[in-house]
């Protein structure tokens, strides 16, 4: 008798679905200060992106510093961990963004001001759902 299958644990994201980094990411342009807005999971209110040294580039929260190498566009690997974070989708002026753990752990609409235009909200969240995250669960922060 064959064994049942393992539990395949989803999250919020359709792990079947395929995610990819935007090609229009550039690290020093992503740099900065960014707020959540709305986010699937455990996120941070407020989230800081730096280019450090030796080709690392930090994520900043208030429970510290995570690095990570900028793998490909919009891929960027945690250094001595399993963990990849995908910017999915900035606007052309780099003041909204779509992003995630390609785990499905978290994913979340991030904004410059923290007040973001309606149409870019939209089309953050089109290309979450587009990359496979359920974005009825969707909650917005402030």
């Amino acid at each position: 008798m064959a064994e049942p299958p393992a539990d395949v644990e989803i999250g919020f994201r359709n792990p079947t679905a395929v995610i990819a980094g935007t090609s229009r990411f550039d690290a020093a342009r992503f740099a900065g200060e960014w707020q959540t807005v709305a986010c699937l999971g455990r996120c941070a209110g407020s989230v800081r992106y730096l280019a450090a040294t030796d080709g690392v580039y930090l994520r900043r929260t208030a429970g510290g510093d995570t690095p990570y190498l900028i793998a490909a566009p919009g891929v960027l690997r945690r250094t001595g961990a399993e963990e990849t974070l995908v910017v999915m989708w900035v606007d052309e002026g780099f003041r909204t963004a779509a992003i995630g753990d390609a785990d499905g752990r978290w994913a979340a609409v991030l904004d410059r001001s923290g007040k973001p235009g309606a149409d870019r909200v939209k089309a953050a969240m089109e290309i979450l759902d587009f990359n496979g995250w359920d974005v009825s669960q969707l909650r917005k922060i402030k």
